[in-house]
């Protein structure tokens, strides 16, 4: 069955609010506008702000720009990760829609581990401040709204252009990309960009790194939209486009094999250039032990990538590991539709991956990075965490039936 993808095209740049602008441009057709958006926003319950989105004229290209209009008096919004997870949670309760309410703390959750690595605290008291703003929480929650009235199931970004020079934050000028944005576009392709400014906003970073794979597939375009940013750019127009279209089932099940033969590499060594080749796009990165010539044992590597990764993958093998040459080819697979669900324990929020089975059942496993955090942070067994986040998901999924059966 066909899948309904949003690719970004991204030559300016990417922000908060040319992603909302750019979804709403594709969903003009479709009763998916911003006077629907702003009734859903009110579920937030954060007074003093309003949303507006005009019709804009870039290097004569038609485009939405969409603005967040705070109140001079409005109150300070919260503004740490959990705080935040709490405002959002509260408006799921309210009515907002369950794919907006996760979307959306899937970005919040991707930046304040981002942020927490980089200033070496605890994500549950990372202290957001440019993203923490009113303005940027309300272009979250509306980039994930859009993207569930849409329909999209996946988003894909190409390349990212990366700016230059200084800007200005809470925490004095920082070099661009700053460091939360450097962080959050690990495993993304970046180019150069001409001029000083930021090209990528630490908004628009989280919402690729929480939703967005790094790669451009082919599929049956059916809509475009396009978002127009706020800053002149003397090179090009700064506008963000979205493709909205199918992607068929067979693409993804066209997949190339790329291998490698290794025999002098440590086992450090090579867990570290798996690492980087699962972030240069690999599905799925495997070691198992070989006989080589001159009956010399040593280790295959092997790595599945999309059609389009393939270069990208090759390039980190040969890069990351001490082989000299790869062997690839296109093979088959059949793969089981997931989904991520985040789920709320007693030691913060896992990950889990969710399998539909051919029989119409589903499979849930938490994310082994999301326990291993949990154990951590909180001095607890692996195992104990585990048990946590099984025990939380086993009460979403009695909870679920229970709403159901109530609706019956």
């Amino acid at each position: 069955m066909p899948m309904k993808i949003a690719y970004f095209d991204t030559p300016a740049g990417i922000s908060g609010d040319m992603t909302v602008a750019a979804l709403l441009d594709a969903g003009r057709d479709r009763g998916i506008d911003v006077a629907a958006l702003g009734h859903d926003l009110a579920l937030l319950d954060v007074e003093g702000f309003h949303v507006s989105c005009e019709p804009a004229r870039v290097a004569g290209i038609e485009a939405l720009s969409f603005h967040v209009v705070v109140d001079a008096a409005a109150p300070a919004p919260p503004r740490n990760w959990r705080a935040i997870r709490s405002l959002i949670e509260d408006a799921g309760r309210r009515g907002l829609e369950a794919g907006v309410v996760e979307r959306a703390l899937r970005v919040f959750a991707v930046l304040a581990e981002a942020e927490g690595r980089i200033h070496g605290i605890d994500p549950e008291e990372v202290h957001f401040h440019e993203v923490g703003a009113i303005d940027s929480i309300v272009d979250v929650v509306a980039t994930s709204w859009c993207l569930e009235r849409l329909g999209i199931e996946k988003c894909f970004v190409g390349p990212l252009p990366l700016g230059t020079g200084t800007v200005a934050t809470a925490h004095g000028r920082l070099p661009v990309p700053a460091p939360a944005t450097a962080e959050l576009l690990s495993g993304f392709d970046v180019v150069p960009a001409e001029g000083e400014g930021e090209t990528v906003t630490p908004t628009g970073a989280a919402i690729l790194k929480a939703l967005a794979l790094p790669a451009r597939p082919a599929f049956s375009l059916e809509t475009t939209g396009t978002g127009a940013g706020t800053r002149w750019m003397p090179d090009r127009p700064n506008l963000l486009r979205v493709f909205i279209g199918e992607l068929e089932e067979e693409t993804d099940r066209r997949v190339f094999l790329v291998e490698a033969d290794i025999d002098d590499m440590t086992p450090e060594a090579l867990s570290f250039g798996c690492d980087r080749i699962r972030e240069a796009g690999a599905l799925d990165v495997t070691v198992m032990p070989v006989q080589m010539k001159k009956s010399r044992l040593g280790m295959r590597l092997t790595a599945l990538c999309a059609p389009d990764t393939l270069d990208r993958v090759s390039h980190a093998v040969l890069m990351h590991t001490s082989s000299i040459g790869v062997r690839y080819r296109l093979v088959g697979r059949v793969a089981l539709p997931r989904r991520i669900e985040l789920v709320a324990t007693k030691f913060g929020d896992v990950a889990f991956k969710v399998v539909s089975r051919p029989d119409g059942t589903e499979t849930a496993e938490p994310e082994y990075d999301d326990v291993a955090r949990a154990a951590l942070d909180h001095g607890v067994s692996f195992a104990e965490a585990r048990a946590a986040a099984l025990d939380a998901w086993q009460a979403r999924i009695l909870a679920r039936e229970a709403e159901g059966a109530g609706g019956n």
